[in-house]
Formats: C-alpha cells, structure tokens, sequence
C-alpha cells in the first residue's frame, strides 16, 4: 500500500504542469515563454472636455438657488388671476422670510465666494497656490463665514422658535461625523493630498499619481498595493463630498423653506417632497460627474490592471483541513513579486490562481478583489450613475405631462435643463469608456492568445524531451 502511494505521488508529480514564477522585467511583466510586454494600457482614453471648477460652482450655485425660488413658488403661490383676489403677482413675497434666504445663499455659494477670493489672491498677490498664505486665508474665510452665519441666524430667531432654529443646525452634526472639525472640507470640494502622495492631471490631462505606477511603470508590487490604498481613500473622500453636498443642497434648497413656513401656510406635503428629492438626485449626480471625470475612472482602471485579482481554486475546508496539491502543483506567495497570467500559488491554507495581465494583489485580501472587480470596467461606474439620471428625466417628463397646474410645469421644465445637461455628459462619458475598455479587450485576448499557444508549444516539446529520456 505503501508503495503504491509513492507511485501514485511520483505519477502526479511527473504529469503536473511546473509553477509558472513570477518576473520582474523593469517594471512590466514577461511572460516566461514569451518575448513580448505585456502593456497594463493598451488603448490610451482620449481627452474629454470637463467643467472648470469655476464653471462647475457657478452652474451648481445656480442649480440651486433657482431651485430654492422653486420650493418658495410651491410654497407662496398666489391665484392673482381671479377677479376678487387680494394679490397682484404670481407668489405672496411679503410672506418669505428673507433672513432665511439670506442664511441659505450664503450657505450655498461659501466654495464660489472662496474660488473668487483665492483667485484674486494668485492673480494679484506673488502667492503660491498651496503656500501658507492661502492656508491661512482659508482658515479666515471660514471664521469669518461662521461669524456672518450666526450673525443672520440672529435675526431669523426673532421671527422663528428656538425649535426651528434647530432645523437650521442638522447639517452641521452630519458634516461633524463625516469630517470631523476640519474646515477644508467645508470650502474644498476635491481632497488634498494624501501624505506625500497625491493624485493630478499631467499636462496631457490624464491623471497621475506620483508614485508612476497607474501611469505605465511598475516599480514594485508594493507600490502597487500602496496606489490601491492611497486611490481607494481618495475615491471615498470624494464620494463622501458628493453625498454631503448633495444633502445640503436638497436642505437648504427645498427642506428649510418648508420648515420654517408660517403654520397657517397650506402645504402641497407630496409635491414639496418630490421637489426636495429631485433636487437631490438631481445635485448628487451633477457632484458625481465632477468629482469622477472619465479621466479618473480610468485611472482606477489602470490601478486595477496593475494589480489584478487571485482566484481560490483549492480550499483549505473550512480553514482547517491541508490542502491536497502537490508541492510541484504551486509556488509559495511572495509580497515582493509580480505574478503573470497563470500563476498558482499557496497563500495560507489555500491555493489561488492569478487573473489579469500581472496580480500583485494579496490572495484572500477581500479590499484587493472589491477593488479589482469595482473597477476592472472602467465604464461601470458611469453607467450606474447614467441610469440614475435617466431614470430622474424620464420620471420628470411623465410628472410634466401628467400636470396642469402652472408652477408644477414651471419648476419641472426649468429643473429638466440643467438635468439633460448632465445626462449628456454621462451619456458621452459612458460611450468613450465602453468602447475604449472594449478595445482593450480585444487587444489583450490577443496578447493572451498568443501566450497560450507558446505555453503549449514550450509544454509540448517538454513533454517530448520526457519521453525521449
């Protein structure tokens, strides 16, 4: 019985494939049995206008004031129309609080008042843009901000309860648990930097970070695994800030004109809360488009390439039986080696077989294959956030044919502009990433076409070498 274990063990020796073992060939991958690089990107994205950040805070500090005049329309309307009407204009202006607007602009347009001051400030002041001097000017604008905001808050109090006052404050305990006391993120709308590593756009316009791992050279898989964490927290700041955003803009622009009404003001409670929420699905996707460019999209795509995705093909039953594989069948896992197409490797308990153009993520790491899966397409993303807003116009349009009332189609049809806007430029977007990752694919099923063949041309004549011997 002995024996026959020995000879059963030799057998699958003799018949199992060698471990393919990882290369490093100056920052690309070879191949073994193969003479050509595999590129990480093959189809360079061409360029993509996208909004200035001027153009952006303007267009959405215009988004939402006309969409707070709106809320007021809907709250304040009037019926001049008839013979024995006490009102000679469209909305009871002498009913709106004007303090509250006051509260809400300011609230509203703090980022387009600080791009304007930083502006002036680099135009004509010998400043460097990320010196302390506007370090400093940005802690003073938000101090002096602070003083304005509880200054005009003042004044609403003499009209309003302390109980509505409150109303005015719920978006500060939400701001406090997602950033904390820092007051950049008040004013800023894109993160800074993350420690000495940060993310720009080269003068090409593609994004980079300085590590130059997502930009084509791959120095080491521990970079590559650093560019996933440092991208990871940048991708959720920036998620963070386009909720956040998007949550004030609904507030102050549809929820605060509402609370703090007169109580003997008729409220249209379902019309005023399908304001609210489309004004925020309408703000979150305008923040989204900004904040994820095409361009950045595809520098998570190429992050994602670099570091590429293991796939369990022996489990270690339930963590606590071996695994059964020859030793022949598989390579121990390294942290400091890149690992082609192919690869097999023991990493704890468990064998994992590499997929991608190269993998150095960490086998069993459930952060790696998140990231890897989330944005191996680069034009997922972006078709999620395409059906959104789809979904939001096709939704306005059927309200807008369904009304008959004179401020329901007003404020629909005026909202619906700056909404097919956006949906233009995620239906471009989406285009030029799906057709740009469908030609990459192309290109790499032929690269791997080809390494196949030669892997079965190199197995081959080893196994003639075996029998000649």
């Amino acid at each position: 019985m002995a024996g026959g274990k020995r000879g059963i063990s030799r057998t699958s020796a003799r018949t199992s494939p060698p471990p393919i073992m990882p290369m490093k060939t100056g920052g690309t991958m070879k191949v073994p049995g193969k003479d050509e690089l595999l590129p990480t990107q093959p189809v360079p994205l061409p360029h993509i206008p996208h909004d200035s950040q001027t153009i952006f805070e303007v267009l959405v500090f215009m988004y939402t004031v006309v969409a707070m005049g709106l809320q007021y329309i809907n709250l304040y309307r009037s019926v001049w129309w008839l013979q024995h009407s006490y009102n000679h204009t469209a909305v009871s202006f002498y009913l709106i609080d004007t303090t509250v607007i006051w509260f809400s602009v300011l609230l509203l347009g703090r980022r387009l008042i600080w791009l304007g001051l930083k502006t002036v400030f680099i135009n004509f002041f010998p400043v460097s843009p990320s010196g302390r001097f506007l370090t400093f000017s940005k802690y003073c604008f938000c101090a002096l901000l602070v003083f304005v905001l509880v200054y005009v808050s003042y004044f609403i109090a003499v009209n309003h309860s302390i109980v509505r006052i409150l109303y005015l404050l719920y978006p500060c305990t939400v701001y406090t648990i997602l950033f904390g006391i820092s007051p950049s993120p008040l004013i800023d709308l894109l993160p800074g930097t993350h420690g000495r590593v940060r993310i720009f756009k080269d003068k090409m316009g593609i994004y980079r970070t300085n590590l130059a791992v997502a930009g084509g050279v791959v120095n080491s898989p521990e970079l590559v695994r650093m560019e996933v964490n440092i991208t990871k927290t940048d991708f959720n700041a920036r998620l963070k800030q386009a909720l956040f955003n998007s949550l004030l803009n609904c507030y102050y622009a549809g929820a605060v004109p509402v609370l703090l009404a007169q109580s003997f003001v008729h409220l249209e409670t379902w019309w005023l809360v399908q304001h609210t929420v489309i004004v925020f699905v309408g703000s979150l996707t305008l923040y989204l488009v900004q904040v994820f460019p095409a361009g950045y999209h595809n520098l998570l795509h190429r992050t994602s390439l670099n570091l590429g995705v293991w796939t369990r093909v022996s489990a270690g039953g339930g963590g606590n039986r071996q695994v059964s594989a020859p030793a022949s069948f598989y390579t121990s896992w390294s942290a400091a080696s890149m690992w082609p197409i192919g690869a097999i490797v023991r990493h704890g308990k468990d064998v994992y077989k590499s997929e991608g153009g190269m993998n150095a993520a960490e086998p069993g790491n459930s952060h790696h294959v998140r990231y890897y899966y989330l944005f191996a397409d680069p034009s997922v993303g972006t078709a999620v956030v395409l059906s959104i807003q789809a979904i939001l116009v096709l939704a306005q349009i059927y309200i807008i044919v369904r009304s008959h009332v004179w401020y329901h189609l007003m404020s629909q049809a005026i909202l619906l502009f700056i909404h097919f806007y956006t949906l233009f430029k995620l239906g471009r977007d989406y285009l030029v990433l799906a057709k740009v990752y469908q030609a990459e694919l192309v290109l790499q099923a032929r690269v791997q076409q080809q390494q196949q063949s030669t892997a079965n041309a190199s197995t081959a004549s080893s196994h003639n070498i075996q029998q000649q011997y």
